[in-house]
């Protein structure tokens, strides 16, 4: 595939109006306000980077456009004559604005593609990010389209979105990051045409974009609106850590559904929480693995508990090492029974072997190094082991986005082989998960988080796998399920799983 990248010095662009001017002047403040609360990873976002090398087994040529003082937002013939100087070519990415218009955008055989950001609004990559966090709006979305000749007839590619974050140049940080991967994960697939055609690619046949707010972020109450609102949400947060007021998760036994009767609580001691259980009945009863968290030390241990007649008794710790444990995901391989934690702290998937149950476990192998995923997930399915994890390729703390699958002849092998359509989960309604229910007839139901804004566990939705071969996966979504049960301030539910007859869960509030 022979690429061009056009890409605009936007930053030369001049200013047409006092308007714009102002515009400038208050998104300068803004940024430089909010930049202090980035980390470094999130602030090389904000770098020119060359991404030539970085797209897969491609001819890639780059084309710098400089707009012209005349016409800074139009297309001009000089830039025409000179993308058709550049020979023939398959594709073009319009990196920034301007928009390309006219019979220009049809040349290559793909067309003319570029990223927008959000679907609130018009908006460049300048202000990426900014609506979803003005409009506290769960998640924010960018689209990777093909320019028609007029905007009527502009197609989406392809759509992806995650947990809007707290802050807008966070949340700015956060699109222009999986703007990126979301354009080198279409690469890579039709570079792998027609083979991934054959299989039915993940890219879906361009379609038009619905209408959109024609927004324009102005320097007046819309960005004073943003500060004010920002500000109260800062005291308010800044008051509770005073007041000490944390949301304190703990585990509960259900009659089978995550919203249904609750025959037993697991309440936590004062200064730490309970969450992510699961249950391992073992002679006739359920014993509970969970993340034991301490606000004083900033991390969790697992713990375990076992239920008898209707009542909760707390055996002890299980693992405790230098780094976070959460997420205890238990099952049995030939008659061993295996724990695979949470070691995301460690930067591993490590796996764990139960030596005398409940509380002694040795560590038996680590699957995979160097890597950034938590959550993890094993069973069998079809003469094959399969892994689904929620990694996180930016490495910026953001696991809520995409699921990965990996499969393996044996769930203790140290060689997993990637998934054909990976990242084969690109929702946050549903990417991370949240639990697992495999049933008597062998239905794979996997449970998942539903994160809010500035809401860690909103709600869980419970979806059943239908297809996972190699090369397909499909997943029938469940609805979400929100803990309205919860009569308490800041009620959260995000983990659900069931085994043997018996069902956990977690659910906290604010104390």
């Amino acid at each position: 595939m022979t690429l061009i990248l056009a890409e605009y010095q936007i930053n030369e662009l001049p200013k047409d109006s006092l308007s714009e001017k102002l515009s400038d002047l208050a998104l300068g403040a803004l940024q430089r306000a909010e930049s202090h609360l980035l980390n470094a990873a999130e602030v090389q976002l904000f770098h020119r980077e060359d991404m030539r090398p970085q797209v897969p087994n491609a001819r890639v040529r780059g084309l710098v456009v400089t707009p012209s003082a005349t016409a800074p937002r139009e297309w001009t013939t000089d830039d025409t004559r000179q993308l058709r100087a550049s020979g023939e070519f398959d594709l073009v990415l319009v990196l920034g604005m301007p928009i390309v218009r006219g019979d220009v955008v049809n040349m290559p055989r793909l067309g003319t593609w570029t990223i927008q950001h959000s679907d609130m609004s018009l908006s460049t990559d300048r202000h990426a990010g900014f609506w979803e966090v003005r409009g506290a709006r769960d998640h924010s979305t960018l689209s990777i389209v093909r320019l028609g000749a007029d905007a009527a007839s502009d197609e989406r590619v392809i759509s992806r979105s995650f947990n809007t974050e707290f802050y807008w140049l966070k949340n700015k940080a956060r699109a222009l990051s999986l703007g990126n991967l979301a354009l080198l994960d279409v690469l890579a697939e039709l570079d792998a045409a027609p083979a991934a055609q054959s299989r039915g690619s993940r890219v879906p046949a361009p379609h038009a974009l619905s209408k959109r707010n024609k927004q324009a972020l102005k320097p007046g109450w819309q960005i004073a609106s943003y500060v004010t609102r920002q500000s109260s949400v800062m005291a308010g947060m800044l008051m509770r850590r005073y007041q000490k007021k944390d949301v304190v998760w703990r585990v509960a036994l259900t009659n089978g559904t995550p919203t249904g009767a609750i025959p037993a609580t697991l309440r936590p001691p004062k200064g730490r929480f309970f969450a992510d259980p699961f249950v391992y009945t073992h002679q006739g009863q359920p014993y509970i693995f969970f993340e034991d968290y301490a606000f004083a030390e900033g991390r969790g241990k697992i713990s375990a508990a076992v239920c008898k007649d209707g009542q909760f008794e707390f055996l002890g710790v299980v693992l405790d090492l230098p780094y976070h444990l959460s997420f205890p995901f238990l099952f049995e391989h030939e008659g061993e029974l295996y724990m695979l934690p949470e070691t995301c702290g460690n930067r591993t998937i490590e796996l764990w072997r139960c030596t005398e149950f409940p509380l002694k476990w040795e560590l038996a192998t680590t699957l995979m190094r160097d890597i950034s995923a938590v959550d993890t997930i094993l069973f069998p399915h079809d003469k094959r082991w399969w892994m689904l994890t929620n990694i996180d390729r930016t490495n910026n703390s953001s696991h809520s986005d995409e699921l990965f699958a990996f499969y393996a002849d044996s769930p203790t092998s140290t060689e997993w082989t990637p998934h054909a359509l990976n990242p084969i989960v690109c929702d946050p309604d549903k990417a991370r998960n949240g639990g697992i229910i495999i049933t008597e007839n062998g239905d794979i139901v996997r449970t998942a988080q539903y994160q809010g804004f500035c809401h860690y566990g909103k709600g869980l939705s419970l979806n059943r796998i239908v297809e996972l071969t190699p090369t397909t996966y499909r997943e029938e979504s469940g609805a979400v399920q929100y803990p309205d049960f919860v009569k308490e301030q800041h009620p959260s539910m995000h983990h659900f799983h069931r085994h043997g007859g018996y069902a956990v869960f977690d659910f906290g509030f604010r104390e």
